[in-house]
């Protein structure tokens, strides 16, 4: 009897716990699908070709972000006698829209200098041996780039 009085006493605030739950969550998936969705716009606006291995990238982001979530939640549930929310699949909800709300703010136009900036590299790799060649094709790109975005504008 005593038992049952214990369980009727936690109820209440077990009742919450399935609504943390689903607010943490939801917020995770939702921060997702806008940094997909703000992505790929980015993406076409720069006229940089959307492929199949980006959208991978999308459900690997998922796995990554939700496998973990599924075990705090797990030890959330067994903490539940202790506390009334699921505080550690909270944390970890937070971080991952933390993480979401960063690579939306992130700029196509760094990206690009990334990009840039790697193929330099792997243009002096190529030419190793004829230095003098590796910084004519440097030059030459960046002249090529300029004149691209020139005509564009």
């Amino acid at each position: 009897m005593e038992n049952t009085l214990m369980i009727v006493e936690m109820l209440p605030g077990l009742a919450s716990f399935p609504a943390w739950l689903a607010v943490t969550y939801g917020g995770v998936v939702i921060s997702m699908v806008v940094d997909f969705v703000t992505g790929v716009c980015k993406a076409r606006r720069a006229g940089i070709a959307t492929r199949s291995r980006g959208y991978k990238k999308t459900c690997d982001k998922a796995v990554k972000y939700l496998l973990p979530m599924v075990c705090l939640t797990c030890i959330d549930m067994i903490s539940s006698v202790f506390f009334s929310a699921p505080f550690l699949t909270m944390a970890m909800g937070a971080f991952n829209i933390f993480c979401e709300w960063k690579s939306v703010m992130e700029t196509t136009y760094e990206k690009k200098q990334i990009s840039e900036a790697a193929e330099t590299v792997r243009a002096i790799i190529e030419n190793r041996d004829d230095l003098a060649r590796a910084i004519v094709d440097v030059v030459e790109r960046k002249l090529i780039g300029k004149e691209g975005s020139d005509a564009q504008d």
